[in-house]
């Protein structure tokens, strides 16, 4: 990653400032700000006229179209929208919904209705797609089949908010930044701009406290860390965190977590399929998610 560019999308995006960029400087600046999930905040930021502009204002339109049709099918559902409403702007590569277990095969039977087929099934999360729309109902979030954070209270937690326009069920902030977190160090691997921003902004008192109930302190730890050294221009994002850091993490998770642990057995299960075979190695090998 080079440093210098990515210094100065973090200066666009989470400082504020403009600054004329042009030719090769401006397509690295591009490249990192789309492995850091904030390309169209950088674009929009600078207010850059160019091809790649007009395609990502189109798929966030689309994005917020689809968005909208998912919330007219789940209306009056136990719900809530996970790592969709951020800080930065930027076009999701899908839609993930928590919902309560009950409600699943509800939620599923009506986005059926809306053109949505079940692509994946498994115990815990239902993918499905309409065209190139991929919406999750979750109803705990896994790494291959291990559940990583009990999120079921966290719907306790729940309120409405307009996206753009749209009103949706979202997470309280400090739940949100512990999702963030969680999702990045426990599932990716890998640390961005955008979740950055996301911690940055919405940590608080609250996001420890819940970190405590829900054993991922150690992931809380790690990221205070991530940020100090980004902070200190010693770090440039997205950042890979070490494989065996990782595998401390999970670990730590295993140990304290009695959901994660009683979970853990369904990993040899997830092994057999190609699918996760896949996943592990692009954990290994990727630099972005």
């Amino acid at each position: 990653m080079d440093n210098g560019a990515f210094q100065i999308v973090y200066d666009v995006v989470v400082r504020g400032k403009r600054m004329p960029l042009d030719g090769d400087v401006l397509a690295e600046c591009i490249e990192v700000a789309s492995k850091n999930k904030v390309l169209l905040h950088f674009l929009r930021a600078l207010d850059i006229r160019s091809d790649i502009r007009l395609r990502e204002e189109a798929r966030y339109r689309r994005f917020l179209g689809n968005l909208s049709v998912v919330v007219d099918a789940l209306e009056g559902l136990d719900y809530v929208f996970i790592k969709l409403r951020k800080p930065a702007i930027y076009v999701p590569a899908d839609i993930d919904v928590l919902a309560a277990r009950n409600r699943v095969p509800e939620a599923v039977s009506r986005l059926m209705r809306r053109g949505f087929s079940v692509e994946v099934a498994e115990p815990y999360c239902v993918t499905m797609v309409r065209g190139s729309t991929i919406v999750d109902l979750y109803v705990y979030p896994t790494l291959g089949g291990m559940i990583y954070l009990d999120v079921g209270k966290l719907l306790e937690y729940g309120v409405f908010a307009e996206f753009d326009g749209v009103e949706i069920p979202v997470l309280e902030t400090y739940a949100e930044a512990l999702i963030t977190i969680a999702h990045a160090l426990y599932k990716e691997r890998i640390y961005t701009l955008n979740d950055y921003m996301t911690v940055r902004a919405w940590f608080s008192t609250k996001t420890i406290k819940l970190a405590e109930e829900l054993n991922c302190l150690d992931a809380v730890e790690e990221t205070i860390i991530i940020h100090r050294l980004v902070e200190e221009q010693r770090l440039a994002l997205p950042y890979r965190i070490s494989f065996a850091k990782w595998l401390g993490l999970l670990g730590y998770k295993i140990l304290r977590d009695g959901l994660a642990r009683a979970t853990l057995s369904n990993l040899p299960k997830t092994l057999k399929d190609r699918r996760f075979g896949k996943l592990i190695l692009s954990k290994v090998v990727r630099d972005t998610y």
